[in-house]
């Protein structure tokens, strides 16, 4: 797979939560095919960009012209 040049994922952040909500976060993530981690990180972002502290970004494919 190539490398994209977005930055990569290297910091952590940790959280403690109940044995409930840890199964509630399990649950949602495996109904959307995600881990639990990209679970709560795509959460994280959702409310980050609602509260415009992160930029939205649209990535648009490079489209190769031939001649």
């Amino acid at each position: 797979m190539p490398k994209t040049s977005f930055e990569a994922k290297t910091s952590l952040v940790c959280t403690r939560v109940t044995p409930y909500i840890k199964e509630i976060i399990e649950q949602q993530a495996s109904r959307e095919g995600l881990t639990s981690s990209e679970w709560v990180r795509n959460l994280i972002i959702k409310e980050l960009k609602a509260e415009n502290l992160l930029q939205m970004v649209f990535k648009t494919p490079k489209i190769r012209e031939d001649d």
